[in-house]
């Protein structure tokens, strides 16, 4: 019984030596002093890409320095300038004390790490005016100026609306990059992209270069480039992938669906995918005969119609 014991405790002792521990969320190779003050916070300065970031509200907070959401994008206030971030992409909008706006992109951008925003020590420096010192033992030393100060000149309605203005323009510069960088291969739903007519739709779109909402594509036809208005314009352009692919229709069928035409006998399915979605059904019933009528309106079609027979395949069209 001795003997099992020691041999468990054996096993037990060498996982332990063997097997580091992980280190705590919290714990941190540095230790941050704002004014010569430690900074109070629960989260621990952490690199990456080899940058040193530390807790950005706790850093703001220790500073009563102002920050807000705007239209999905943080904004911090600072006595001569306002900044307009949005985490986790490196573009940046700031406003100078005459209003002048500048665009940049940062080498260091603000992150997100478990639901904590963290901020490069290069960003402190040189967007919020403080000086940053590394001495012994991992110590830290901010030393910032009095960012309590008034800075009502930020309030004027005429300031708030350009301000709001390029916080919006900014989400949306934003989040079309993430998208574009998560999905570099798009299908566009029909033949018009942006301001560009392409022969056929649903057919890949390679991205080449982006830019907010301004993107440049090749694929079979041509290269071109074209922007957005609108984050629900990009969704209403592009597919993910090639609904073509999930059917084993002939290559005729899908030559003439990608070109938007509609053929006597195709099923639904197929005038769907070609024509879209109609903006009015009819139906009539007896019994001998059952039709059904597809109503497309607007300039695209001028008023065309499909007809359908109980078998849901198209019998006739009128243009």
């Amino acid at each position: 019984m001795k003997s099992r014991f020691s041999f468990v405790f054996f096993i037990v002792l060498l996982i332990t030596i063997l097997v580091p521990v992980s280190a705590s969320a919290n714990e941190s190779d540095y230790t941050v002093y704002i004014n010569d003050k430690q900074l109070k916070t629960e989260n621990a300065p952490i690199t990456r890409d080899n940058a040193i970031y530390v807790p950005l509200w706790s850093v703001l907070g220790q500073l009563n320095m102002s920050a807000e959401d705007n239209n999905g994008v943080l904004k911090i206030n600072h006595p001569y300038r306002i900044l307009l971030i949005k985490s986790d992409q490196n573009m940046m909008t700031y406003f100078g004390r005459g209003m002048d706006e500048h665009n940049t992109r940062l080498d260091y951008p603000i992150i997100s790490q478990d639901y904590v925003l963290y901020a490069p020590l290069t960003f402190l420096s040189e967007y919020l005016n403080m000086q940053i010192a590394y001495g012994e033992n991992g110590r830290i030393d901010i030393t910032a100026g009095d960012f309590s100060k008034d800075i009502s000149w930020t309030t004027l309605s005429k300031n708030k609306y350009t301000i709001d203005t390029a916080a919006k323009k900014l989400y949306q510069d934003s989040v079309a990059e993430s998208f574009w960088s998560n999905n570099p291969v798009l299908w566009n739903k029909n033949k018009l992209v942006g301001n560009v007519t392409l022969q056929e739709k649903y057919v890949q779109q390679t991205i080449v270069s982006y830019s907010g909402l301004t993107v440049t594509f090749v694929n079979s036809e041509k290269q071109y480039t074209v922007t957005f208005n609108s984050l629900e314009t990009i969704a209403n352009t592009f597919l993910l992938s090639d609904p073509l692919d999930n059917f084993t229709w002939s290559k005729d069928i899908k030559t003439l669906i990608r070109q938007g035409y509609a053929r006597i006998g195709m099923t639904q399915e197929m005038a769907i995918l070609s024509w879209g979605v109609p903006d009015d059904v009819n139906k009539s019933a007896s019994k001998y005969l059952y039709s059904e009528q597809w109503v497309y309106k607007g300039s695209k079609f001028n008023n065309s119609y499909l007809y359908f027979d109980e078998t849901g395949k198209i019998t006739s069209i009128q243009n």
